[in-house]
């Protein structure tokens, strides 16, 4: 079968392959080998890799449809996803980091997940990261090494070959951003001017090194998102031995005498059990993987007790740690003339450092050809419609957040108070992002693009600056951190990620980082999916 998504539906292949797997939702199988919940980056890559083997019978559950829509396939229009019936819809509790503002948490429902709704950025983590993960876990195999080892296979890099960084003809198309707006490589000359290293991929040599600029890699080809549904699970799906089950909510795992023998699911108007033979992986996503592990008793035993849950494993760590990076919104000019946002809006990025001892950069700043804004700094500059935006992010946040659950019920959403910059070193760090923004969108390199400065606008006082960080704080969704993996006692899942105190119950998703590595996380959501497929010997 061919791996193009697009010759595929050419030849009607895909639709009458679509149309097979929704039939086979009124004839499911009461036990399959495996059950994945979740159809995001992770999910995808173990789903494809255990149908591998013929003789294994694997059920992929998304609660959303099919990634068909016009929004999907148009990496121009990802932010139009948002707020849909494609997002969950999760909003943060108000908080004092934030001045009392309510923020959205937005994960894809819809097969694929973040990689069909979230902007289409490739970013691999920095060797910081992932030896840290080694660290914790006491395993190698979540180191650098290994993960650039996997990196190489999974990769069809488009670029300049790079035997020890990139791989070419494995399933992830990528390439650098294409035909970029003008002002894009005056953004890299900018960074130049002011002694910041520019690099020729944004992955590679930058993963070991203190940081830099480079034009963004990206999951589009030929005009098109290829999200990891394409990458990874279409070219499998029209094997028998694989079901997709969309529009199919995951209520709780069932678990019988310490081990995880199927899910409770919410299908067609009615609930029903799907036994798993030989494991449940659950692949939701830092929110949802949490909050079903809560609903089938794994959690802190006064809180599930509180709500009339049965506690199977009193687990405190169940939906704590949560962390996400903070994009603000924004510093932004005003063009001289208009440019048309190109590729996914966003085509170029930095990485740097808010104090030279850390061990990788904690600040990524991305050109945004939009006017990116939070609601209340739009309300107070009134940007043009044509302005453009820079936008510092914090990418290494100190600030712990904690879900829990509203009630007992599935279909309630769970309360998220992620804490965003309670802490004050996160502050500090973010308003130094916003300096390096101001200085790169007013250097001489970005003159010709900017009419004026729009926001600010002027110098801030410190008080006045530490508004304008709070003020302007919105996420990149990239949830993770609630099911912690490590070898103490305390962690959420083992090293093999298994979910302690229960047999044949597995994590594998956003949720399991110990630490949130400092850039986009679809990258390393599809490391974390071939990991467990490697554990799973497939």
């Amino acid at each position: 079968m061919s791996n193009n998504r697009e010759d595929q539906a050419t030849a009607g292949g895909l639709v009458a392959i679509r149309a097979d797997h929704d039939r086979r939702r009124t004839n499911l199988q009461p036990s399959y080998d495996y059950v994945v919940c979740g159809s995001g980056s992770a999910g995808c890559v173990i789903a494809s890799r255990l149908a591998a083997n013929a003789s294994v019978s694997v059920l992929l559950i998304e609660a959303g449809g099919w990634d068909t829509a016009d929004q999907v396939l148009d990496p121009g229009q990802w932010f139009t996803n948002l707020g849909t019936e494609r997002d969950w819809g999760d909003v943060a509790v108000p908080g004092p980091g934030v001045n009392g503002r309510a923020i959205p948490e937005h994960m894809g429902r819809v097969v694929g997940g973040g990689t069909s709704i979230n902007a289409t950025i490739w970013a691999r983590p920095f060797k910081a990261d992932l030896d840290h993960w080694a660290d914790v876990t006491g395993d190698p195999a979540w180191g650098y090494e290994h993960g650039l080892e996997i990196f190489r296979q999974v990769e069809d890099w488009q670029g300049d070959a790079d035997p020890r960084y990139r791989g070419k003809g494995g399933p992830v198309w990528c390439q650098p951003a294409h035909d970029p707006s003008p002002h894009v490589p005056a953004l890299l000359d900018a960074a130049a001017g002011l002694g910041h290293p520019v690099l020729a991929d944004q992955n590679g040599a930058r993963e070991e090194s203190a940081g830099g600029f480079a034009l963004m890699n990206q999951i589009i080809r030929d005009g098109q998102r290829r999200n990891m549904a394409a990458a990874f699970l279409y070219p499998v799906l029209a094997q028998d031995n694989i079901t997709v089950l969309t529009g199919a909510h995951v209520d709780r795992v069932v678990i019988t005498g310490g081990r995880a023998t199927g899910v409770e699911v919410t299908v067609d108007g009615g609930r029903r059990v799907v036994g798993a033979g030989s494991e449940v992986v659950l692949s939701a996503g830092g929110i949802n993987t949490a909050k079903i592990l809560m609903l089938s008793g794994i959690g802190d035993a006064a809180d599930l007790r509180g709500h009339g849950i049965e506690v199977v494993v009193d687990s405190p760590e169940v939906g704590a740690n949560f962390q996400d990076h903070i994009l603000h919104g924004g510093c932004l000019w005003e063009p001289h003339e208009a440019q048309p946002p190109r590729n996914s809006a966003a085509n170029a990025a930095g990485f740097w450092k808010s104090d030279s001892v850390l061990a990788s950069p904690d600040l990524n700043i991305v050109q945004i050809e939009i006017p990116y804004a939070s609601e209340v700094v739009a309300a107070q500059y009134a940007p043009p419609p044509s302005s453009w935006a820079l936008c510092a992010g914090l990418v290494a946040p100190k600030s712990r957040g904690r879900m829990t659950l509203r009630s007992a019920d599935p279909q309630d959403r769970p309360v998220l108070d992620a804490a965003f910059l309670s802490h004050p070193d996160d502050v500090a760090a973010l308003a130094k992002g916003i300096e390096l923004c101001r200085e790169l969108g007013n250097s001489p390199q970005m003159r010709p693009f900017a009419k004026r400065e729009v926001a600010p606008g002027r110098e801030l006082t410190p008080s006045e600056l530490v508004e304008f960080v709070r003020n302007g704080a919105t996420t990149y969704f990239h949830e993770t951190g609630t099911c912690r993996m490590g070898r103490d006692s305390a962690a959420v899942v083992d090293p093999e990620l298994r979910v302690n105190g229960v047999q044949n119950l597995r994590v594998a998703d956003a949720s399991v980082m110990p630490r949130i590595p400092g850039v986009a996380t679809m990258a390393t959501c599809v490391l974390i999916g071939a990991r467990m497929a490697e554990i799973l010997g497939a």
